[in-house]
């Protein structure tokens, strides 16, 4: 948009001053411009439409006349070929009729030579006598009678004729040659060719055109010949008669004439046209012409024009001819042809002429009219309304929230500017103003924020433009106060939040120490407790208390757990492991409690599933552990089923239980933080609400998802599904001692059922359904119940519900398996059919670790670093426990004290400690070249805690509380590494 058309723009909208209306009146005024405008251009809108009809006509007619005038050229083209072939055809045919009087020229000269020689020799004898066809030409002459000077002339001319036909009348082509006598009317006719004679025909013209010979006078055809045409029986072809008076000095001797045979083909020269022809005489009639049958042109025409040379249209345009005279006859040719026939030739291109100016008359139809409806319509109805258009913006604009001027660029001297506009600019400083003026100058940026000395925050936006030969800049004046002290508010809630989250995460780190060191205090010593030989009830409490201490540890590791995952703490630590093994370590774990609660856990794992893949193995059991918690938890009868399996690239575990259930409009709820479904759960299920939705979080940063379906009074089905990055298949090994093999299956559960048929299959067995067949005495029968029935078979394999170890055989071929591991049947038909190979189901259970002393670990000093006594002294008993020398220090001072005295091979730290806390020591035994393992104790659940740790130079970090397993798993590692060091001593200073 141009400076003067935003200046009207302005003015029209009302900006200047608070007087508008004085405004408006001064600026159309100094423009020129009233109301009036709006008509004019509706006018001239009106106009252009019409003018555009006319342009549309004009351009087509353009088009039109530029086709007529191509068309005419090409007709023109046409008309200049046809002309070329009636010129050709007339050369042909005056050719013709030149050679013919070129005949009869030659003939004359040479018949008045023999009959001048026959006068001079008159009197002397003729060798033979003439034989010759005579006929009279009236019926008074004498023709019988002859006399001497007349016989010797005939006689001369018969030899001579004689001779000139058998040497030259091919060259020729005549038919006869006769004379007529000068005085005597009698024709001697000289025959040529044997050809028939029409003779009363031909003497009626002899006679008539000698007559006229007669009475001609002697100097008009003495050098003269007289041409007739009579037609043939044959159409289109005709005879050419030609007279010529012979002189003997000053008399006339005889008259000859010739008779030739004329072909009107001959005349017409063979083009792309057919053209007809016709001869007619000098009253323009028609003496030889085409017939129908002849394919050649016929003119129906019955007059011509008298000139004797015309070329044209004849008949109203009905054909086009050439007429030509051809002397020295007074013949005239004729060729003609039809027009339609001519215009058949361009006929294509009319049509395609005709057919392209209708498509372009319909074409800029279309676009006028579309032109005119989208363009010039629309705008007559918008100059109609911009009147009113432009009252309802004065009102916009003047109500408008910003200030709009216009400023020049050169100093920054304010043009133009409406009420509010002025009232911001001199909120402005004059330093403010040059400010403002030079960004606008260097156009650094588009807009500028300023605040003025009232403290208004002013946000200016400009674009430059012209306006009277100026540079300006049209600015928009923008009070932006409010909003800076909004993002203000918002910067000091970010802070807080911020803040807050600090605190959050030193609130987690605090409660997770405080909380987990005396619960270590309380775990570690129940779990030397259980190494101990106690009264049975005294086991019965230890136990209630280890169980209670679990429950707690669990629910502070799930709150820890769910805020480390909300302030974005907790992270996944991929890496390869076996899907079985942890398959199996979850069944087994949880295989207890579901025989405790009277139910049956199903474990089926399809044979797609790889034997490892990438992953987070630890969260991973913890997703499936929740779970296969929560089914027991909720079920009284029944069953649970886990079902493991691979389908569109994901691995998929599903958890199925037969407990009470859960409603739809609760499903939805159920991951969410501390929701639990139903009423009462809480008091009848231990728990806190938080075990699903972290289930939900980890599944999530798998990159996997969780599912469930649940039907009240029912049961309910959790799924879990995670990527198969990496994974590895090894084809599945079946056994040589398996091939083949009978294996019945009679189990009443249909699942557990179709899953041994197709998994033993797949094994290379021979699994069958037992419907009363006949069992061999090397068959296996495989039942979840006990048969009554004795069979002769080589094993009886009882698949129960209620088992929780290995496969064990009750008598010899009674074997009992647990349902929980279906998978390892193979196994157990492996050891079964080939004892010597001693191979067995591996145990279902984990062996817990109940007599650490047997291991033998006193060549291995641990220093024991930890400011609490209490943990200090469980620590210290633990590794005892586990048979290793233990020394203990209070801090880190005391540490290096410890160690400057004594040998020591691992040293196990607190973190936290006053004095000098685990990093310090650490670091300072690195600097004191110590390379024996340090491995920190921490009741911090952070995860930052552990990579500090690793950062200071530790080699591990336990967290609080430390079971004996977890310290047996850890320490056996840095065990041998310590052995392996010292034997590497040894050899070095041996």
């Amino acid at each position: 948009m141009s400076g003067q058309r935003v200046i009207r723009w302005l003015f029209l909208c009302g900006i200047g001053s608070v007087s508008t209306n004085n405004r408006y009146r001064q600026f159309y005024q100094f423009n020129g411009i009233n109301l009036k405008y709006l008509a004019s251009f509706h006018t001239t809108l009106k106009v252009s439409r019409y003018l555009f009809r006319v342009l549309a006509v004009m351009l087509w007619t353009l088009g039109a006349l530029i086709s007529i005038f191509y068309i005419s050229n090409v007709l023109n083209e046409k008309e200049s070929e046809l002309r070329q072939e009636y010129n050709l055809s007339f050369d042909q045919s005056q050719g013709y009729i030149r050679h013919a009087a070129d005949i009869v020229r030659e003939l004359k000269y040479l018949a008045a030579n023999r009959l001048m020689n026959t006068a001079e020799n008159q009197g002397q004898p003729v060798d033979g006598e003439p034989s010759l066809s005579i006929y009279p030409l009236s019926p008074g002459a004498k023709c019988s009678v002859h006399d001497e000077g007349s016989d010797s002339s005939l006689a001369a001319l018969n030899n001579f004729f004689n001779g000139w036909r058998e040497n030259f009348s091919a060259v020729y082509d005549l038919n006869r040659v006769f004379f007529v006598g000068g005085d005597r009317q009698c024709m001697v006719d000289f025959g040529i060719r044997n050809q028939s004679l029409d003779r009363d025909n031909l003497l009626k013209n002899v006679q008539d055109r000698f007559v006229e010979q007669k009475n001609t006078s002697q100097s008009v055809i003495r050098d003269e010949s007289v041409y007739w045409i009579t037609p043939a029986s044959i159409p289109d072809v005709g005879y050419l008669y030609a007279l010529t008076p012979i002189y003997i000095g000053n008399k006339l001797e005889v008259i000859m004439g010739i008779e030739q045979t004329i072909r009107l083909d001959d005349f017409v020269f063979l083009g792309k046209f057919p053209i007809g022809a016709k001869l007619i005489n000098q009253y323009n009639q028609p003496v030889l012409q085409f017939s129908e049958e002849s394919g050649h042109y016929l003119s129906s025409t019955g007059s011509y024009p008298v000139e004797h040379n015309y070329f044209g249209y004849v008949n109203g345009y009905d054909e086009i001819i050439l007429k030509k005279s051809l002397p020295p006859t007074n013949f005239s040719i004729i060729y003609s042809l039809p027009l339609k026939v001519l215009l058949s030739h361009i006929g294509p291109l009319i049509i395609n002429m005709a057919v392209l100016n209708t498509l372009s008359a319909i074409l800029l139809f279309l676009l006028s009219w579309f032109f005119e409806r989208k363009m010039l319509l629309p705008a007559e109805v918008n100059a109609f309304q911009l009147e009113e258009n432009e009252q309802f913006n004065r009102k916009i604009v003047a109500s408008a929230p910003v200030g709009i001027c216009i400023l020049r660029i050169n100093d920054g001297t304010n043009i133009l500017s409406n009420e509010l506009a002025h009232n911001y600019l001199n909120l402005l400083t004059h330093e403010d103003r040059l400010r403002i003026t030079r960004i606008i100058c260097e156009q650094q940026s588009k807009f500028v924020d300023v605040m003025t000395s009232r403290n208004h925050h002013l946000q200016i936006s400009f674009v430059h433009s012209r306006y009277r030969n100026e540079n300006v800049a049209i600015c928009v004046l923008l009070d932006v106060s409010a909003r800076v002290k909004m993002e203000e508010s918002l910067q000091e809630m970010a802070n807080a939040a911020e803040q807050a989250s600090q605190s959050k995460s030193m609130f987690l780190a605090t409660v997770s120490h405080e909380l987990r060191t005396p619960l270590y205090g309380i775990i570690g010593n129940l779990d030397l407790l259980q190494t101990k030989a106690l009264p049975k009830d005294a086991n019965r409490l230890v136990a209630a208390m280890n169980n209670s201490s679990s429950l707690l540890l669990k629910i502070i590791s799930d709150i820890l757990d769910f805020s480390k995952i909300e302030s974005e703490q907790l992270k996944i630590e991929p890496s390869e492991f076996a899907p079985h093994e942890v398959i199996s370590h979850i069944s087994s774990n949880y295989l207890p409690l579901v025989v405790k609660k009277r139910l049956t856990l199903y474990c089926f794992i399809d044979p797609n599933v790889p034997v490892s893949l990438s992953g987070d193995p630890v969260r991973l059991q913890q997703v499936l552990s929740n779970l296969l918690s929560n089914a027991i938890k909720f079920t009284d009868t029944g069953c649970i089923i886990f079902q493991v399996g691979c389908r569109d690239g994901y691995l998929e575990f599903l958890v199925r239980d037969t407990g009470v259930g859960i409603p739809f409009r609760e499903t939805v709820k159920l991951f969410d933080p501390f929701f639990q479904a139903g009423s009462g759960v809480q008091r009848h299920f231990q728990g806190t609400g938080l075990g699903l939705a972290i289930c939900e979080k980890l599944v999530n940063l798998m990159d996997g998802d969780i599912s469930i379906e649940s039907e009240p009074g029912l049961g309910s089905q959790f799924g879990v599904r995670i990527p198969l990055y990496k994974a590895h298949y090894v084809p599945l090994a079946i056994s040589a001692g398996l091939q083949g093999k009978m294996c019945w299956i009679m189990v009443r559960n249909a699942r557990m059922e179709s899953y041994l048929l197709a998994f033993l299959q797949a094994h290379g067995m021979q699994a069958c359904r037992y419907q009363h067949q006949t069992i061999g005495r090397d068959d296996v029968i495989i039942s979840d119940y006990p048969v009554s029935q004795q069979f002769e078979a080589k094993a009886y394999i009882v698949i129960s519900g209620s088992h929780t170890g290995s496969a064990q055989e009750i008598s010899p071929g009674h074997w009992v398996h647990s349902t929980s591991a279906p998978q390892y049947l193979p196994n157990l038909l492996e050891k079964i059919y080939r004892p010597d190979t001693g191979g067995a189901s591996p145990s279902a259970l984990s062996t817990p670790l109940t007599n650490y002393g047997c291991i033998e670990n006193g060549d291995i000093m641990i220093l024991v670093v930890d400011d609490h006594p209490i943990n200090r002294r469980l620590l210290a008993d633990q590794l005892g426990s586990l048979g290793y020398r233990v020394m203990t220090a209070n801090d880190g001072v005391d540490a290096l004290s410890v160690l400057s005295k004594n040998k020591i091979d691992i040293v196990l730290t607190d973190v936290n400690m006053p004095n000098m806390d685990g990093y310090r020591l650490t670091q300072r035994l690195r600097e004191m070249d110590m390379t024996f393992p340090v491995i920190g104790v921490t009741a911090n659940a952070l995860a930052e805690e552990r990579e500090r740790c690793l950062q200071s130079g530790m080699d591990n970090c336990l967290s609080k509380p430390v079971t004996l397993d977890t310290l047996q798993q850890s320490l056996s590692h840095y065990s041998i590494v310590v052995r392996q060091s010292r034997e590497t001593t040894e050899i070095s200073e041996t």
